[in-house]
């Protein structure tokens, strides 16, 4: 059956027509029992109705940006010589523009910790487009407030981890391979469904399946990460956005590993994938371990974050809104690393406080949103530590009268 159809449409073009095959029949625990890594495949031309996503995150090292090392002073006085500026850092702040005019800008936001109104956040981010276009003259320590972050960890410094969006080889229909369904949400009580109960089929036959995969631990970890890139065998690509999940609450396979005694080399994302790729049979358990489940639709474009706005790698991060509001804009010593993973210096970038996260709480952790599929996920890994991070308020009284910020 032919993908060609609007977005609107891919939902039921994906779920209709052709009977399950007798092994997408079978229990899950069998499925998933099997081997999933998936062959390398032939790459076809992409169909013109659906983009393909650069697998690329942020900026990778050339020996140019090395003049990019500055420390904070000289980042606060040669703004210009330190800080990287590019079209995703104005197309961030045009966004946080947009964002902001639509909330009440007198509001207070961010109560544990920022304590500013979204008129301050606005102004701040119109100045930072001044400045950014080359409009505003001046050092960053005359026109902002830095606000120093700290983290639990440690005092002075946020604490970094990294997030992307995974990629999945997917399936219009079942077949001896791709097995593995990827659900919308359904309707009613159902969509209170434990992952387990998920896991045995309890949602077989209701034309819920917006694709197949063959590969249950990148599901999962899409599923964690709240979003996926899936392709189809023809090269072209849509996104699974997340569309919902069960309401259960969010346990760590790593902690029931731990529990369970079982000993990957580490109990980082990868290391964890390359033990159950040696231990099949413990797939099923480990990851049903987390109840949540985590549905997802077929849409094209970018995914969306938490305020609605798209995803830029190397500058969008979640926070814990209670304590950093989103539309808030961070000055951040982020590590530069390389083709092979290795921390090859630093840049002084801005981060775009956009998207929040189950697991980010207080004002000192960051998740710094890095791409798409495995360089992304290699680089989530790198910026993994405590660095530096400063949240910017406009001065009052600086360039264009007052501003609101309560300072």
């Amino acid at each position: 059956m032919s993908r060609h159809c609007s977005v609107a449409a891919v939902l039921v073009c994906v779920t209709t027509s052709l009977p399950l095959s007798a092994s997408a029949n079978a229990p899950a625990w069998e499925s998933w029992g099997q081997p999933y890594q998936q062959p390398r495949r032939v790459y076809a031309p992409p169909r013109p109705v659906n983009p393909v996503y650069q697998q690329a995150s942020y900026a990778s090292y050339s020996p140019d940006s090395a003049a990019l090392d500055c420390g904070f002073a000289q980042a606060l006085n040669l703004p210009d010589q330190c800080i990287r500026k590019n079209e995703r850092t104005r197309q961030g702040l045009l966004g946080l523009t947009n964002y902001l005019k639509r909330l009440p800008l007198a509001a207070q936001v961010a109560p544990l910790w920022g304590r500013v109104s979204n008129a301050a956040l606005l102004e701040t981010v119109n100045e930072l487009l001044a400045w950014h276009d080359g409009l505003a003259p001046g050092t960053l320590q005359d026109r902002f407030f830095l606000r120093e972050l700290s983290s639990a960890g440690r005092a002075a410094e946020a604490e970094y981890t990294g997030y992307f969006t995974p990629l999945l080889s997917v399936h219009e229909h079942p077949d001896g391979e791709y097995r593995i369904p990827i659900y919308r949400k359904p309707a009613g009580g159902l969509a209170s469904l434990s992952h387990a109960e998920i896991a045995s089929r309890a949602l077989s036959g209701r034309n819920l399946e917006v694709a197949w995969t063959n590969d249950a631990v990148n599901l999962f970890f899409a599923q964690v990460q709240g979003s996926g890139v899936a392709r189809f065998p023809d090269g072209s690509e849509m996104v699974l956005e997340y569309a919902g999940d069960n309401g259960k609450r969010f346990r760590s396979i790593a902690d029931y590993m731990r529990q369970q005694g079982f000993r990957p080399r580490n109990y980082g994302n990868e290391a964890i994938r390359e033990w159950l790729r040696e231990n099949p049979s413990k797939i099923g358990e480990v990851l049903t371990a987390n109840p949540r489940y985590v549905f997802f639709k077929l849409t094209s474009g970018l995914p969306t974050t938490s305020s609605g706005l798209q995803v830029i790698p190397g500058h969008t991060i979640a926070v814990d809104s209670n304590y950093i509001p989103l539309g808030a804009v961070l000055l951040a010593e982020v590590p530069r690393i390389d083709a092979d993973g290795q921390n090859v210096g630093q840049d002084w970038r801005l981060l775009f406080a956009q998207d929040q996260g189950g697991d980010i709480k207080g004002a000192g952790r960051l998740d710094l949103y890095t791409g798409f599929g495995q360089p992304a996920e290699n680089l989530a890994h790198g910026i993994t530590g405590f660095r530096k991070a400063y949240m910017l308020v406009r001065r009052p009284g600086y360039g264009r009268g007052e501003n609101v910020a309560g300072m």
